[in-house]
């Protein structure tokens, strides 16, 4: 099952290599999500990283400035929502320091 969802888009990490004999090719972006109100211990915002594909897709992004708003078209898996598909769609305000 796959939705369409806007998104505040923090980052973008991309990675192609061997880490203890295994063979890594992906990225993930870091997506600015609400966290569970529902047992009143937390409020606000977390960060959540989401597969997106082979670190090819990293490429297509480093350029772009973050955080940003984008169109995310998200699968449900077994293993949890990945990312299918990106439109950037603007930039973000990033928070005040």
């Amino acid at each position: 099952m796959e939705m369409q969802m806007k998104f505040r888009v923090l980052g973008a990490k991309g990675f192609k290599g061997m880490v203890e004999g295994q063979h890594f090719d992906s990225t993930r972006l870091y997506v600015e999500m609400p966290v569970s109100e529902k047992n009143g211990t937390e409020v606000g915002f977390n960060a959540v990283a989401l597969p997106f594909g082979k670190e090819e897709e990293y490429q297509k992004l480093k350029h772009l400035e973050f955080p940003l708003h984008a169109e995310l078209t998200l699968e449900a898996t077994t293993k949890g929502f990945e990312v299918r598909g990106f439109k950037a769609l603007g930039l973000a305000p990033a928070a005040s320091k």
